[in-house]
């Protein structure tokens, strides 16, 4: 018996779907293990959540322009924790193999998003009065 070929003619249609090789019962390929996915990448992104109670409460108790270490550090944890958080969203919603244009796109305008509010955050820390300034400027207003 052969089956009609499809209008491309590169694969056999049968009704049901296509022809798949092998059964199963074979096994899955596995993609190779990598340290910036996975496991590691969960547990950095743990480590880094947990890591800003103290950091924060660092910046509440010091003041930014007697501690700019502590300032800069801050700054940087949360845009990290931010760009962690939408880059796990893309990944799960926008997946290049589902969005081979858009999926791609957005990633890249997250990590150029990114870059820009780092080279922000980094001005305003050391240009003008910094992220724990502005808080307490804020909240006493």
């Amino acid at each position: 018996i052969n089956p009609a070929r499809h209008a491309s003619g590169t694969q056999a249609y049968v009704p049901g779907g296509p022809i798949y090789k092998g059964t199963v019962n074979d096994p899955t390929a596995f993609p190779p293990p990598s340290k910036s996915e996975g496991s590691y990448h969960w547990a950095f992104e743990r480590l880094l959540s947990a890591s800003l109670v103290p950091i924060t409460a660092a910046a509440y108790v010091t003041s930014g322009t007697n501690h700019p270490v502590v300032d800069g550090l801050l700054g940087v944890t949360l845009i990290m924790h931010s760009h962690m958080g939408f880059n796990q969203m893309l990944v799960d919603y926008l997946h290049r193999r589902k969005f081979p244009v858009i999926g791609p796109v957005a990633s890249w305008t997250l990590r150029t998003a990114t870059i820009g509010v780092l080279v922000g955050v980094y001005q305003f820390n050391t240009n003008d009065i910094g992220l724990t300034e502005l808080v307490a400027k804020v909240w006493a207003a």
